[in-house]
């Protein structure tokens, strides 16, 4: 906004506002229709962010509900703070929606203004008022829209990658010793690189746009230390990732977030390399196909101005260190965001800041060409010609804000009114099982545990139990005392087929029609019964004998004991729900071991005698079950003489064999070497 005479800024700040917001209005106000008299939301995930905001407004930071401990899951923890700020001023409960609206409308004229500050830096003097005109040229593409103002970060992280933009083209432009703009061109790359941290708490990817923005400004150090500029210009991205993994690791054990265990590829258990490799290809692929094509290439016109106008951006010296900045950058979000398995969700919302960059480039472009032919030019023709482009994209606008409109329908007639039933149904003292973290927890002011993980609950690793099976998530549950299990869930029930038929019964049940953004038409609610989660008679607490014990898809059993599976020929979690000895229904989870498959684990503590004997439960007798130790191996057995212990059906069976006593950190390996068959549990004992 330097461009413009001080007494003109402020009625230029209002009029962008005020364009913005009525662009806003074109989504908002067909979608508030629908949404009972909530403030129009498309996306269960934004109420995950009102969630954090309300308990860091009352003193809980980073926990999804109050009481629940530290959370990994709130992975852009500056828009908390944000809304929470909205909150402590009085936008509460279903006005925090309208906050969200604010700060959306004030983020994005904040990035239109940015973006005009860079065209108007450079613009002809008689030209200037196109600045606007090619600084709102982003706005037109209606797939952007739909995130910009659907209550989630992207709004606020456009705002900051605005200011990022302004200050890596000062950092590329402003001479090393002292300049008119009162710092230096170091300066300046210490103020990139503190944009670049309020970016990565915005969105933890922006590392790759702020590693790519660093590179830029070192290009441009010119015969100074290109390094040291780097340095600089990532300090903050770096300084933001490095905090967040170290709180990551301090209080929950593992570095990664619980939305990237929940969702990147890297994580999922059961895909091969090759599976890995093909989604990640396929994301890219329904990415340009699905998005790009539909919204920016849609007719030839549109497709040969905005490529022309990006290459203008990158080739032209005007604006060419940003222009080359953007489409870097956009490049480097969408490699790194496909890694997200569920980055074709959501509208395509996690790749909505890589199109915001291309759409800054294209901006860029009719900047820098405007500049080149002269202001008469510019305005007859130039103008014009992005003028009819930004009307191209523009006709998408109503497409997408009609799928605003059923997404917001969909989140108030099935998740608004689930939370509403539920406040009828669960006491204030009681707790709710939730599989979508959002809405629920935070309308019913209920305690809640999220099983899919990304709430949080005490340090308990909910997301890597998610990822391995419903029955690593039923092995957390048991852990906890009876009193902290929830009494009721709320679930769609194709996500937890096992939970929902084997531990609830269900009393409700909220389907909707026309169904585009929720995980399935009906959600049901389920009223608990654990009673098969509660000690075994035979082995409900620790005995003096037992040397060792490893509880199989546990997973905080596991990676205490080194546990590894017998993947890829076998190792996904399986759910038992058998008799025991005494005749009674208990659960235990497992894995797969198919014929000829391995599973190892590491021993934590040793005997004294010198023979021990390991005992492993399954679900039927099994033939050559190996186990090898340091110092040899064996086949085990059943005990066929015990009770309970003849493979009878609907029991558990226990095989065992004498072992050579192994020592505190050594590795034994269990092999089926003739059939398949379900390793549960396994102890080492004197």
């Amino acid at each position: 906004m330097r461009f413009l005479p001080r007494r003109h800024r402020l009625i230029a700040w209002t009029f962008c506002t005020a364009c913005v917001a009525m662009v806003a209005a074109l989504f908002w106000a067909p979608a508030a229709r629908h949404t009972r008299g909530f403030f129009p939301t498309p996306l269960d995930d934004v109420y995950i962010h009102f969630d954090f905001a309300r308990s860091l407004a009352r003193g809980h930071g980073m926990q999804w509900v109050e009481g629940n401990g530290y959370s990994s899951g709130e992975t852009s923890p500056l828009y908390a703070v944000l809304l929470a700020l909205g909150w402590l001023v009085g936008f509460r409960d279903r006005w925090l929606g309208v906050w969200a609206a604010i700060v959306a409308v004030v983020a994005v004229s904040s990035f239109v203004q940015s973006l005009a500050s860079l065209i108007g830096a450079k613009a002809p003097p008689r030209a200037r008022w196109l600045n606007y005109g090619f600084a709102f040229l982003p706005l037109s593409v209606g797939l952007l829209d739909w995130s910009l103002f659907s209550g989630m970060e992207v709004a606020a992280f456009a705002a900051a990658l605005g200011r990022t933009l302004v200050a890596l083209a000062r950092a590329c432009s402003l001479p090393h010793a002292s300049s008119r703009e009162g710092y230096t061109r170091q300066q300046a790359q210490w103020i990139l690189g503190a944009w670049g941290l309020a970016l990565v708490w915005l969105r933890p990817e922006a590392i790759a746009l702020s590693a790519t923005f660093a590179v830029v400004a070192a290009c441009a150090a010119a015969e100074r230390s290109a390094l040291a500029a780097f340095a600089r210009s990532v300090s903050g991205a770096a300084c933001a990732t490095a905090v967040t993994m170290g709180a990551n690791a301090l209080f929950t054990g593992e570095t990664q977030s619980a939305g990237a265990v929940v969702k990147l590829l890297t994580s999922m258990p059961y895909l091969s390399d090759v599976d890995r490799v093909r989604a990640y290809v396929e994301n890219i692929v329904a990415f340009g196909m699905q998005a790009i094509v539909p919204e920016l290439a849609w007719c030839t016109f549109l497709a040969i101005t905005l490529s022309s106008l990006i290459v203008v951006s990158v080739v032209f010296p005007a604006h060419r260190s940003i222009g080359a900045a953007c489409c870097a950058g956009a490049v480097a979000w969408v490699l790194l965001v496909s890694l997200n398995n569920n980055c074709r969700f959501h509208h395509f919302r996690y790749q909505a800041p890589a199109v915001l960059l291309v759409m800054t480039s294209a901006s860029l472009g009719a900047a820098s060409l405007s500049r080149a032919v002269g202001p008469f030019v510019a305005q007859t023709l130039l103008a014009p010609v992005v003028f009819l482009c930004a009307g191209h994209l523009g006709s998408r606008v109503g497409a997408n804000a009609a799928h605003f409109r059923r997404a917001s329908a969909n989140i108030a007639s099935q998740h608004i009114e689930t939370a509403a039933r539920l406040t009828r149904i669960v006491k204030p003292h009681e707790s709710i099982l939730l599989g979508d973290a959002g809405v629920i927890a935070y309308l019913t002011h209920r305690k809640a545990i999220d099983a899919v993980g990304l709430g949080g609950y005490h340090a308990m690793p909910f997301a890597r139990a998610h990822v391995s099976g419903e029955a690593s998530t039923l092995e957390l549950l048991e852990r906890l005392p009876s009193s902290e299990r929830p009494q009721y869930f709320a679930m769609y029930p194709h996500w937890f087929p096992t939970m929902t038929t084997s531990f609830g019964r269900e009393i409700d049940r909220v389907t909707i029609t026309d169904n585009v953004i929720c995980g399935a038409p009906t959600k049901v609610i389920y009223e608990a019964n654990w009673n098969a989660l509660e000690p075994w008679p035979e082995r409900s607490r620790p005995n003096p004998d037992w040397v060792d014990t490893i509880d199989i898809a546990d997973v905080i059993s596991e990676r205490e004991h080194a546990y590894r599976s017998a993947w890829p020929n076998g190792g996904q979690s399986v759910v038992g729900i058998l008799k025991t000895e005494k005749k009674e229904s208990r659960f235990d989870g497992g894995r797969t071991v198919d014929r000829g498959g391995r599973e190892s684990f590491r021993i934590r503590r040793s005997a004294s005698k010198p023979r021990v004997r390991i005992v492993v439960r399954t679900d039927k007798p099994v033939n050559g079950l190996r186990v090898y130790y340091p110092r040899g191996s064996t086949e085990l057995k059943s005990a066929s003489s015990a009770p309970g212990q003849t493979g009878q059906a609907g029991q558990w069976v226990e095989l065992s064999a004498e072992i050579e006593t192994p020592g505190a950190g050594e590795t034994l390996t269990l092999e089926a070497t003739q059939e398949p068959f379900r390793n549960y549990h396994i102890w080492i004992v004197r």
